[in-house]
């Protein structure tokens, strides 16, 4: 192995235990405990800062402008809200810049037709699948480890050797993503697949697991009578993990969606996925 490739592997390692450590020391962007989360001790949130650094490091994976400003935005805006905790509507504001950058940076189709009506559309799923990063933020180990899985899927393994210590960290509850971490995560891995095909279709199959969390949590929440955009504890990772165990839903999680993944760039594909999350929808629903 070169030497640059094996300071690939430490440098992300270096950067979350410096980050941690020094978090830790002065209490730095610390998420407290409540009624809605897991964790019962007050939890250093810097898995996006840890990926930011070494991103500014290593992890030069474009030239194009927009996306360098959509980095840094991703990151900020969710830097801003780990700290003040922004209200759903300042998020939306803040997310629908990020979605325009992205829109902007990328020719995207839908069913193989472009123009006027697809960017619009993009643009709002864009945001939707961006907040199912965030949906899926609340086990240890469950977006780590999904991050994890799209970067390899992706080949880009100087991001899997940035997600690789965050994971580590997380799966024993030392760090979290912090919305910080899940925003550039989904602008960075939504825009590394577009570049390996720009059909809305076939991304959606691709982020098929966060798809699935939007959608099911509007559903659930309208059909209870409750908004669609208030957070609740019916998420499938809140509803697994009780019934089945932690590591026996992070495994199903991670086989889950490598399926999606997998699923051949094929319209049948589309019945597939379909099929797949009303079965699990339902049996979601049974659980509760």
């Amino acid at each position: 192995m070169l030497d640059g490739e094996i300071l690939e592997i430490i440098v992300p390692f270096v950067v979350a235990i410096l980050t941690y450590y020094f978090s830790k020391k002065y209490r730095i962007l610390f998420d407290f405990p409540d009624a809605r989360k897991n964790h019962h001790a007050p939890t250093p949130q810097v898995g996006g800062l840890i990926l930011f650094i070494t991103y500014l490091i290593y992890l030069n994976i474009h030239e194009n402008p927009l996306f360098t400003l959509g980095v840094f935005l991703s990151f900020f805006f969710g830097l801003i809200d780990d700290v003040k905790k922004l209200s759903y509507k300042a998020k939306f504001l803040l997310e629908s810049l990020i979605s325009l950058v992205f829109v902007l940076n990328f020719d995207l189709t839908l069913f193989g037709h472009s123009g006027l009506l697809v960017k619009i559309f993009a643009f709002f799923w864009f945001l939707a699948i961006a907040n199912g990063f965030n949906m899926i933020d609340g086990l240890n180990g469950l977006s780590t480890g999904v991050f994890l899985i799209y970067s390899l899927f992706l080949k880009r393994f100087d991001l899997s050797f940035a997600y690789l210590p965050i994971f580590i960290f997380n799966v024993f509850g030392k760090i979290f993503m912090g919305e910080s971490g899940t925003l550039l995560s989904a602008f960075l891995l939504i825009s590394i697949a577009s570049n390996h095909t720009n059909e809305l279709v076939y991304l959606t199959l691709f982020f098929g697991y966060p798809a699935y969390e939007v959608v099911s949590s509007f559903l659930r929440r309208i059909i209870s009578g409750k908004s669609p955009f208030l957070p609740d504890r019916g998420h499938l990772h809140h509803i697994f993990s009780e019934k089945f165990g932690k590591i026996n839903f992070l495994v199903f999680t991670y086989i889950l969606n490598s399926v999606f993944i997998l699923l051949p760039h094929k319209l049948y594909s589309i019945f597939i996925y379909v099929f797949i999350c009303i079965f699990i929808f339902i049996f979601q629903r049974k659980l509760q």
